[in-house]
């Protein structure tokens, strides 16, 4: 590809005087373009065949060719034209302008962005300073920079793509700002003291889109919304405003207000498109009297149809608009029972089998989420967006086998769920690592694939990333995240997934900028957690507390938020528990999350161990042998019956080995060895990969032979067989 550089800009209001305009008599409208030459389609045509490189070299003849008849003397005579008049001049400037667009698409195209930037610009100054003279004078200063016709629009919101590209976000969301003016203010009659905005003549969905993108990277989240309300009024389908209205924390009324509200038009203008060509399609002596017919028409009737019409369209839209915002407000049960419903009306729709999928890993359904993960794969082997989460699945799956599911992490204890009941299969021979090498070729693969499929979106690399991570390689880990977040720096699991790996290499104060980074481009509840630990990490417990209760504001009725506000009250310091009421406020803050989803294990298990560090043995064996049987899921099932049953059957049925060995070690601690080895064999026989259970049973059977539970050795060897303690 060429390397040449924008020509200087030699275009100006001298060469097209404003006395030659008004002499110059066009019969097309301002929206219109002006007629392309023979070269310009030659050029058109190759561009479009993807012939960039000849496209570009051929718009610099043509551009080359017009600058010489622009130059020419008007008495130097030319071939079949005695002399260069007026029109010719108009004609040939504006024609450049064609030209310069041209060369600034395949500029583009070649990713040469400030080249692009040069080329639109100057194409922008002949067709303003033409339209712009031929209107009647504006008023205001402010709207002598607006642009003047849809041709000018067109070439400002390249110039500001090819901008933003560059990285020139503030540049290119000024450059929007003044070429289409803030929206007027229409106030109401009389007193009426009511406001309607409006959007600029000129602005379309494309350059709506565009400029509340540039304000959502500039942080100007109320400006952004304003844009993509516009947007979404000027297409009520266009579904990515949708989802940026939600991350914005819009009501989902409010944006189903305006999707209502636009399909509704729709309906209206086809039903009057469908009349109008219904009276065509009589014959001559039946128009009039269909016209009369038409014009006899209540307008409530025509009003009732179209919103018939319209809920008809709008049904899976209006499911659509629920699910995300469900899902943006961190209300996950709802969000999965709208996908759902989603995907039982579009089943191979992979973008909401991957929402579907998240959901369901967030909630702990880890079968169902990897059964919905690997049917987007199935659907499209390429696809590639959100499936950095199904290589965190895996790797969680993977560590889960190696490590004993419960891990130490920031003074608490943070579950990873295991799998077991279909991973596994019953005739390897070696069952320590049968699922731990499965799990990590299949993580290989993905990386493989992604990697295929599209290396300059960041999923590939973070998946790369999570593959060195399992191999415990932990500098090769932290470079692909890097350069994740290096082609993309919106991505906001790539920001967590560089806090966990700091925070795992006991780099808290690092891990912090990371996942704050990542709750600031996306705030779930992951994001917090990691702030959180890492917060009570670093020693900063007024800072982890201000957090888990910030979490609350976000989810109120989400129990891992109310459960970090535990988790910060129990291991803050005295002097920082307010009243030394720290250990009673989390207790009161864990039960909370408890019956907010009784079937949540995380605030189970640090309410055990608080009692547990208090010696109140008693209570915690109650509070286990409850969860075991599924008592404390029945008694508040009334009250959150979704989340109960949620929870209540993936640990009850699948997952009560955990709850044995946590069992087994608090008899351990109680002294009660017997109660406890039958724990542990029970844990064991349930799930032989448990290592929790495996690592505690050598250490009551070492404390039951009289030995010191904590030899060195013994532990280093434990470690090597069952892959030591890892923090993800």
């Amino acid at each position: 590809m060429s390397s040449f550089k924008a020509h200087p800009n030699t275009v100006n209001n001298s060469i097209i005087p404003s006395n030659m305009i008004a002499q110059y008599d066009t019969t097309t409208t301002n929206n219109d373009r002006p007629a392309k030459t023979p070269l310009q389609q030659q050029a058109m045509e190759l561009f479009q065949s993807y012939q960039f490189l000849s496209c570009e070299k051929l718009c610099l003849f043509e551009l080359s060719q017009m600058k010489c008849h622009l130059a020419l003397p008007k008495t130097t005579p030319r071939k079949n034209h005695h002399y260069l008049d007026n029109h010719d001049t108009i004609e040939h400037a504006i024609s450049m302008a064609t030209t310069y667009e041209l060369l600034g698409d395949c500029a583009n195209r070649a990713e040469r962005f400030h080249c692009a930037v040069e080329y639109y610009r100057q194409a922008v100054t002949l067709v303003h300073d033409y339209h712009y003279n031929r209107s009647p004078r504006r008023t205001l200063r402010s709207e002598e920079h607006g642009v003047t016709s849809t041709w000018e629009a067109t070439l400002r919101v390249k110039e500001c793509q090819a901008l933003s590209q560059t990285g020139s976000i503030i540049e290119a969301a000024s450059i929007l700002e003044r070429c289409f003016p803030r929206p007027r203010v229409r106030g109401g009659s009389g007193g009426d003291s009511t406001k309607t905005l409006l959007t600029n003549e000129f602005s379309t969905l494309q350059s709506l889109m565009l400029h509340g993108h540039l304000y959502m990277l500039s942080n100007r989240a109320s400006d952004a919304i304003v844009q993509y309300r516009f947007a979404l009024a000027k297409n009520p389908y266009a579904i990515e405003a949708v989802e940026q209205l939600a991350v914005l924390g819009c009501a989902d009324t409010a944006i189903l207000e305006l999707v209502e509200e636009g399909v509704k038009k729709f309906a209206m203008e086809r039903i009057v498109s469908v009349k109008k060509s219904g009276g065509k399609e009589g014959d001559e002596g039946n128009v009039d009297t269909m016209q009369t017919d038409n014009n006899d028409v209540d307008e409530e009737d025509e009003n009732r149809e179209a919103e018939k019409d319209s809920n008809e369209l709008l049904i899976p839209v209006r499911d659509y608009v629920v699910a995300v915002t469900s899902l943006h407000r961190n209300q996950l049960h709802a969000a999965h029972q709208h996908f759902s419903k989603l995907n039982g009306q579009f089943p191979d729709h992979p973008y909401i089998l991957i929402q579907l999928a998240h959901i369901q890993q967030e909630l702990g359904q880890i079968l169902g989420s990897e059964q919905s993960y690997k049917r987007v794969r199935a659907i499209d082997p390429t696809w590639v967006e959100g499936m950095d989460k199904y290589a965190h699945l895996l790797f969680q799956l993977r560590m889960s086998r190696k490590n004993a599911f419960l891990l130490q992490q920031g003074g608490f204890l943070q579950y990873q769920y295991s799998c077991h009941g279909g991973r596994e299969s019953s005739n390897s021979l070696d069952k320590n690592n049968m699922g731990t090498c499965d799990v990590e070729l299949e993580l290989g693969q993905l990386c493989a694939d992604l990697l295929d499929a599209e290396d300059k979106r960041p999923e590939p690399w973070v998946c790369l990333s999570l593959y060195h991570l399992a191999r415990e390689d932990h500098e090769k880990s932290i470079a692909f995240v890097d350069k994740a977040i290096s082609l993309d720096q919106q991505h906001a699991f790539a920001h967590y997934l560089r806090g966990s790996i700091l925070l795992s290499s006991h780099r808290p104060e690092h891990a912090v900028v990371s996942f704050f980074r990542a709750n600031d481009l996306q705030r779930d509840i992951p994001s917090y957690e990691g702030l959180v630990e890492s917060y009570l990490a670093a020693s900063k417990f007024k800072e982890a507390i201000c957090t888990a209760k910030e979490a609350i504001s976000q989810a109120p009725r989400d129990a891992r938020a109310t459960t970090l506000v535990g988790l910060a009250l129990a291991q803050a310091p005295p002097n920082q528990q307010g009243a030394g009421e720290g250990k009673d406020r989390a207790k009161r803050a864990l039960r909370k999350a408890m019956e907010i989803d009784p079937g949540a294990p995380r605030p189970l298990f640090a309410l055990v161990d608080i009692y547990a560090s208090e010696g109140n043995f008693e209570t915690c064996v109650k509070l286990l042998q409850d969860g075991i049987d599924g008592t404390g899921a029945t008694k508040e099932s009334s009250r959150t019956p979704s989340t109960a049953s949620s929870h209540t059957n993936t640990w009850v049925k699948e997952h009560g080995d955990i709850i044995q060995a946590k069992l087994a070690e608090i008899y351990t601690l109680d002294e009660k060895y017997d109660s406890a080895l039958e724990c542990y064999h029970t844990a064991i026989s349930m799930n032989p990969h448990n290592g929790l259970a495996v690592q505690g049973l050598e250490r009551l059977e070492k404390i039951m032979r009289g030995l010191d539970p904590d030899d060195d050795e013994m532990q280093e060897e434990a470690s090597e067989e069952y892959g030591g303690e890892e923090y993800y």
